[in-house]
């Protein structure tokens, strides 16, 4: 039998419909993460959140809808690529192993790549991502001239190889180096794809 303190809890959270809305994100994030998105039902998202499945529809529409509103806000942050040319590849391997390393459970980027491999329309999702955090800025800085679309292609492949290898795959020797002598690394291999002589 519910107990007083249960009954008012649930009368709270029906007269909380943001508060509802954030709990099914809260859950839609947590399950995606753990399951990726072909394993993961309306139903078992609602029964995580404590609501009826009718009520993730009417908040976001389709199982697809809800997951593009998790990963909608991936993006850079803004002090990464302006600048100098020296010293961004130090500043793109900061961003990105700092994420990584300290990166939450729940976080949506691992929602979408774990997605990503199974399901067409998160590879999608995750290329006009990337396509906005990295290669539309990569595109200003590079041009597309020269040697600026082999740049771009590169740095690119080396962060998201480094996402892969280190932090998905966990492949070896990869995922055991420590994080600063791997920063370092990278760093540098990214700062002579930036600006060391390519033919």
């Amino acid at each position: 039998m519910a107990t007083a303190e249960q009954h008012t809890t649930k009368r709270k959270r029906t007269h909380d419909p943001e508060g509802r809305r954030r709990s099914v994100l809260d859950s839609a994030r947590r399950l995606f993460t753990e399951r990726g998105f072909d394993q993961t039902s309306i139903r078992a998202i609602a029964a995580d959140a404590d609501v009826n499945p009718a009520l993730v529809i009417t908040y976001f529409g389709s199982k697809e809808a809800l997951f593009r509103e998790i990963v909608s806000d991936l993006r850079l942050r803004d002090d990464v690529l302006p600048g100098e040319l020296e010293g961004l590849g130090a500043r793109l391997a900061r961003r990105y192993v700092e994420r990584w390393e300290h990166m939450s459970a729940d976080d949506p980027w691992q929602a979408l790549l774990r997605s990503a491999m199974t399901h067409p329309p998160s590879e999608q999702i995750m290329r006009s991502v990337l396509d906005v955090q990295l290669a539309t800025p990569l595109r200003a800085i590079f041009g597309d001239e020269g040697t600026g679309p082999a740049r771009n292609a590169l740095v690119r492949c080396l962060l998201i190889g480094t996402i892969m290898e280190r932090y998905v795959f966990r492949f070896e020797p990869a995922c055991s180096l420590p994080a600063a002598q791997f920063e370092e690394v990278l760093a540098n291999t990214l700062q002579f794809v930036i600006t060391g002589a390519i033919r």
